[in-house]
């Protein structure tokens, strides 16, 4: 078709003019919308979805109304022109010969070319027709344009067509038979009278529907690791009442007048609108369904973000999932709706409600939306710009089960932690603890696969003793044995990807009774290729890690937040405290190492503690590099007693000095610890204070007479 033809098609120009015409109409609409917004706003979140609902709807029906006017109008003005041109032939020759002689006067040419002239500047019809030629003639184009946008916009939706046909059938498989029967309830709980089928799925992160006359539920393999069943089950139910809503329809023709408005951004803006109130409706359904559940939804939410935020995987816009909308917004909702259900209570009540709404909204903001931002430190603490170098290891692998929910919980905590080590450029070595993983025959098969998940993560892999004991109490010949036991367990692992083992690391960092055995039991290590660390920043981070876990089975996030807070304010002041050891001792600083459990709490930290090493000039290195230093030549056979202590301590000792004070554990998480139940797993023990006072220097030799 070439230009002539375009621009004289009647379609063409009735097309255009009902584009023009779009744009006022659908500004009106969305500025009627907002108003209306405003007025209803403490309305249900589903009405004011209907309404926005109902906006775009409208946006859609007034230019098409349009159109079909415009066409209407063109048919019946070419039939009139049809019987118009048979009576106009006659005159035109009349109408020629008077347009000449009236041309010919001066005057008239003058009076002519002032009449049109006052046209052109006061007639305002006459500035309006000029207008419409003006713009009718570029018409044509913005039609042009318009297709190919719409073109455009259609090869995306059929792209995100064909992605989910692929969600839907490879990698998919039925989930455990457990999880199909509390499906199965679900469905009859809402009222789900469709057919609906829950799959797991290996190439998805987020759990998501797809489809509306056959839909799915397809869930993340990993989730059903990554959160507890409680937690789940209200994301399944946020999906079944997608579902049973018909979001996933509404959705689709929402996609579609996405693609023919493209070009106005209040289309844009009304769509968001839908899909902002569509997630609070389904959100308020869940509450509704699950009573006092909100903190374990708002929980099961925050959760939901992390995982999508760590793997950055973007969904076509057909699909609706349990994470989608503004999460922030929707999880504030939830706690907001969680005061407001309390204001008919007495006044401490509702003292109550608001400060867990306000731990809440904290905690979410700390775990999920600081998305890689650096914590900062205390002026005084913070050393910018700096070349120093720490490593880090982490005791044990696979991370202790203090949940009711092992080894599930112990896989996400590892899980979790290795992508924020990943994130944050963190070569970490973990050192395995072989009874955790195996029983010296066979492994245990979810324990064991965190250790290769580590492995296969890139991180190196170490090994402590088969059970974390204490040297100090342990017979040499007994403690050789478990190390030896647990190397070969670790060696099967790392044999599997041909990679070599390479360090050992004391259980409390205690290194036995006596530097003969010692010494003895270093060089059995070298034989075989192994290398003890020295850690230079020793902390009781474990000590936290047990608290905030205690907290966390308690679904207690007020009080997780505030030993996050107070662990990181901690590990700041052990900052302080190791790098004046480097300034007194070396007058420099030097490579650190620091240790660190599996924990959650670390993981769930790690943004706020690494991005505080960070600002204090510390880059993230491989413990080959950091213990490169020659500080860690420094002898260290000083033994004050059992405890597992720094070597910047025993370095200390060995100088005959008195050991800096450590800064002090919180009193809250200390008697955390101190009252912990029996019932728990068994943990290590709280190791004694090292002496603060050197021992007394051992008697010169005798003087041997001549």
């Amino acid at each position: 078709m070439n230009w002539e033809i375009l621009t004289e098609s009647k379609l063409v120009e009735n097309l255009g003019w009902t584009l023009v015409a779009s744009v006022w109409q659908i500004g009106l609409i969305a500025l009627v919308l907002r108003f209306l917004l405003r007025v209803f706003k403490n309305s249900s979140a589903n009405a004011r979805y209907l309404l926005a609902v109902f906006a775009l709807g409208l946006a859609f029906v007034l230019p098409a109304a349009t159109f079909v006017l415009l066409e209407n109008a063109s048919t019946e003005n070419q039939s009139a022109a049809k019987v118009s041109d048979r009576e106009n032939v006659g005159l035109i020759k009349d109408d020629a010969q008077l347009s000449e002689n009236y041309s010919l006067s001066p005057e008239n040419k003058l009076q002519t070319a002032k009449s049109e002239n006052e046209n052109v500047f006061f007639s305002f019809e006459k500035w309006r027709e000029k207008f419409k030629i003006n713009l009718a003639a570029v018409l044509p184009f913005f039609v042009g344009l318009w297709i190919f946008g719409v073109g455009v916009f259609a090869a995306r939706l059929c792209g995100g067509f064909f992605q989910l046909r692929k969600y839907k059938t490879r990698e998919v498989f039925a989930p455990e038979i457990e999880w199909q029967t509390r499906f199965s309830l679900l469905c009859e709980r809402l009222k789900i009278t469709q057919t609906v089928k829950l799959l797991e799925s290996s190439l998805i992160k987020t759990p998501v529907v797809v489809g509306w006359l056959k839909p799915v539920v397809l869930i993340p393999a990993s989730v059903f690791l990554q959160m507890s069943p409680g937690e789940l089950e209200t994301i399944l139910a946020h999906e079944l009442l997608h579902i049973r809503r018909k979001d996933n329809l509404i959705n689709f023709l929402q996609s579609f007048a996405e693609i023919l408005f493209f070009y106005h951004p209040c289309a844009w803006w009304i769509s968001s609108v839908i899909r902002k109130e569509r997630e609070f409706a389904c959100d308020a359904a869940v509450l509704e369904t699950f009573g006092g559940e909100r903190i374990v939804y708002a929980t099961a939410l925050a959760n939901l973000e992390e995982i999508r935020r760590l793997t950055k995987q973007n969904l076509p816009s057909l699909v609706s999932a349990a994470n989608g909308g503004n999460l922030m917004q929707r999880i504030e909702k939830i706690l907001q709706k969680n005061a407001e259900s309390r204001r008919h209570n007495s006044k401490q009540t509702l003292w109550s409600a608001g400060s867990l709404a306000f731990a809440l909204i904290s905690a979410v903001l700390l775990t999920v939306f600081w998305a890689g931002t650096d914590a900062s430190v205390n002026a005084q603490s913070e050393v910018k710009g700096e070349n120093k170098k720490i490593a880090v290891g982490f005791v044990s692998i696979p991370p202790l089960d203090r949940s009711e929910n092992p080894p599930k919980d112990a896989d996400a905590t590892a899980r979790l932690l290795i992508e924020k080590l990943k994130s944050h450029g963190v070569p970490a070595i973990g050192f395995v603890q072989g009874a955790m993983i195996s029983d010296g025959e066979k492994f245990f098969p979810v324990r064991a696969n965190i250790v290769r998940l580590w492995r296969d993560a890139g991180l190196e892999i170490g090994i402590g003793n088969f059970k974390h004991v204490w040297f100090y109490d342990t017979s040499y010949d007994e403690y050789v044995a478990g190390v030896e036991k647990n190397e070969a367990i670790t060696r099967k692992i790392l044999a599997e990807k041909n990679l070599a083992l390479r360090y050992f690391s004391y259980p409390f960092l205690n290194t036995g009774k006596t530097t003969a055995d010692r010494n003895r039991f270093e060089a059995w290590l070298d034989a075989r290729g192994l290398s003890a660390v020295k850690y230079t920043i020793d902390n009781q981070e474990w000590m936290y890690s047990y608290a905030y876990d205690m907290a966390r089975n308690d679904n207690d996030v007020n009080t997780m937040n505030e030993i996050r807070a107070e662990f990181v304010d901690y590990m700041s002041k052990m900052f302080d405290h190791y790098d004046a050891y480097s300034k007194e001792m070396f007058g420099r600083d030097i490579n650190q190492t620091m240790v660190l459990t599996t924990s959650r709490l670390v993981a769930d930290s790690s943004n706020e503690l690494f991005g505080m090493i960070k600002n204090r000039g510390y880059q993230f290195v491989s413990m080959d590099e950091a213990q490169a230093d020659e500080a860690y030549l420094m002898p260290d056979d000083y033994y004050p007693c059992k405890a597992g202590v720094s070597w910047f301590e025993r370095w200390q000792y060995g100088q005959g000095k008195k050991p800096r004070a450590e800064p002090e554990v919180s009193k809250s998480v200390e008697a955390t610890w101190n009252n912990r139940k029996e019932k728990n797993a068994p943990l290590p023990p709280k190791p004694p204070a090292p002496p603060r006072t050197p021992p007394p220097p051992p008697p010169p030799p005798p003087i041997k007479m001549p």
